[in-house]
């Protein structure tokens, strides 16, 4: 006989599951063993469900969540790096940085993007949106569109203009149009709560994709002007906000100022050139001081003087506040990840970063106990090819490709195919990997579009130029047919890939290849070293630990949201990162 008595349940809701349950089992085959079985079998999945009811707690609400982005800031960087870090608490209490959060957090040191090509504007328009790019719609910084017959930026919005400085194409005119999901900071705001959303960078496409579409404010560095800046979207009557016109003040005051960056402490030895090239001189007021700290001491102050402006985490509902450090992309676009100076500016953020925990914890009423922080990079890089072929690895295909000669090979091609346009040429737009060809010559010779895919495919696969650039190319149309690579790549494609905004030939490059017009390296592929960057959750309610559990980046939107109690974004495809959630006590 079963547990209980033919015909009886347990009272409630557990019972009518459990008999449920039983008669599916029943009806599907009969017979006292399989009867036996299926009773035991449901008193365990009651048992189950009693036991997680019982364990269940809802989450302690934030006061705020800070969302923390460095960009290019690839995994092995906390890894490599760490013994210079300060301590994760110091002398008098105060915080430290990175080691403050990897040991006080859930720690997943090996995150990842799954998609094809991983760059800032996709990266930051997947962490807070937990949507692949084939959703969000922005799978590439700067795509062709066909219609319009131009260049299209992923913040661009011609019709809603720039406000703290004059600037130009294609900056001019920003906002969130062109992402097609939603973010958390969004779902705060539609679940009626009156939270504030704000978000900040050095980079326009940073902050903007971050904040999303109902933000209170997306600020960055016009680097034109060396000004703070945001667009009409957030401050429709075009005027910032007394505490920014200030910060510029101070900022022209310092223009053309001297800033030298030196070599601080002890190597750890784990960079190729120990000595690096130090120290490195800029002046405040033009690109070059960006590409040293002083770039990320300006996001620190600004950020210190945001977070009190607008009163995050002083109000009733849970505010979310989005800070990206973008001076560790532009060195290492420069040095690359193995030099010393990559080295020093993870030390630099380091304190930075100490600095922000610092200011959070003294001005969050309850301080970090009220504070949910997650850390992580929109993407990471790849190393210079030239020395890897020093470290005994020149087997491998590492070499530079001339996009000028991609288009030459192409162009020429469907010259000799198809006929030269009546005007301008074949390839109108050729950046990253992505050919776009000529709507307009297409529909004119009325070829169809599939053959002049085939014709650019075979251009450069028949050049003995490019002979061991590519892994693999695809076309739309390869798309359309679904005739890609399998395994992972195909999956890539699928996450990645918006065909009105994509290339119409998509080149994905053998290891360590990178375009020649690339003074050092870059980031635009789905490689390891490209989609690998560490995740880090810390404040209330969270599991501290290392983490060995697979976790993609599109896992950190539905996490803050389940945190903050409202609906993950509407187009997330991330789960929730369960394991690293404090049990209710007694479990």
């Amino acid at each position: 006989m079963g547990p209980f008595a033919p015909g009886t349940y347990p009272e409630g809701w557990a019972g009518e599951k459990l008999k449920n349950l039983l008669e599916v089992c029943g009806r599907f085959k009969e017979g006292q063993g399989i009867m036996k079985l299926s009773a035991y079998l449901g008193l365990g999945v009651c048992f189950l469900l009693g036991a997680s009811l019982s364990g269940f707690a809802s989450p302690k609400r934030p006061k705020l969540i800070v969302m923390i982005v460095i960009d290019q800031f690839r995994a092995d960087y906390l890894l490599r790096f760490e013994k210079r870090f300060l301590p994760p608490v110091g002398k008098g209490g105060r915080l430290g940085g990175f080691r403050y959060l990897m040991s006080k957090g859930a720690y997943y040191p090996q995150a990842h993007y799954d998609l094809l090509q991983c760059m800032t504007g996709p990266g930051h328009a997947t962490v807070l949106t937990g949507a692949y790019p084939y959703q969000a719609g922005i799978g590439l910084n700067d795509w062709y569109d066909r219609e319009q017959g131009a260049r299209v930026y992923c913040a661009e919005d011609k019709a809603i203009a720039t406000v703290g400085a004059e600037v130009s194409a294609p900056h001019v005119g920003t906002s969130p149009k062109n992402l097609r999901a939603d973010t958390v900071g969004d779902e705060l705001k539609n679940a009626g709560y009156p939270s504030r959303v704000v978000t900040l960078a050095l980079k326009d496409r940073a902050a903007i994709l971050m904040g999303g579409h109902r933000a209170d404010a997306a600020i960055w560095l016009n680097t034109e002007n060396f000004a703070w800046v945001s667009s009409r979207y957030y401050f429709p009557q075009g005027e910032l906000p007394a505490w920014l016109k200030e910060m510029n003040a101070s900022l022209q005051k310092e223009k053309g100022k001297s800033y030298v960056w030196k070599a601080q402490g002890k190597p750890t030895g784990f960079s190729h050139d120990d000595q690096g090239h130090f120290p490195h001189t800029a002046k405040v007021g033009e690109h070059a001081v960006l590409v040293t700290p002083y770039g990320l001491e300006m996001v620190l102050e600004a950020s210190k003087k945001a977070l009190d402006a607008f009163h995050l985490g002083r109000g009733s509902a849970t505010d979310l506040f989005g800070v990206s450090f973008s001076s560790h992309d532009y060195a290492g676009h420069t040095y690359g990840p193995n030099s010393r100076e990559m080295e020093e500016m993870t030390v630099a953020e380091d304190r930075i970063l100490s600095d922000f925990l610092n200011h959070l914890n003294s001005r969050v009423p309850g301080g970090l106990q009220n504070v949910l922080i997650a850390f992580t990079a929109d993407h990471g890089v790849a190393p210079f090819f030239e020395e890897i072929n020093k470290q005994g690895m020149g087997h491998l295909p590492g070499m530079r490709v001339v996009e000028a000669e991609l288009s030459q090979a192409v162009n020429e091609k469907l010259n000799s195919k198809f006929g030269k346009p009546a005007e301008g040429d074949w390839v109108v737009f050729n950046h990253e990997w992505n050919i776009f060809l000529s709507a307009k010559a297409v529909a004119k010779k009325g070829i169809e579009l599939s053959k002049v895919h085939a014709a650019a495919k075979e251009a450069v696969l028949a050049d003995p130029r490019f002979k061991d650039a590519f892994a693999f190319i695809f076309t739309g149309s390869d798309f359309a047919e679904r005739k890609l690579p399998p395994g992972l790549l195909e999956r890539q494609i699928f996450h990645s890939y918006v065909p009105e905004r994509g290339g119409d030939l998509v080149m994905i490059p053998r290891l360590f290849v990178l375009p020649k017009n690339y003074d050092s390296t870059t980031h635009l592929t789905g490689y390891s070293y490209d989609r690998t960057v560490p995740l880090i959750l810390s404040g209330p309610g969270i599991r501290s630990g290392i983490y060995s559990q697979p976790a993609d980046v599109v896992d950190i939107a539905p996490t803050l949201s389940f945190f903050a109690g409202v609906l993950p974004p509407a187009m997330n495809e991330g789960r929730v990162l369960s394991e690293a959630i404090m049990p209710a006590k007694g479990d």
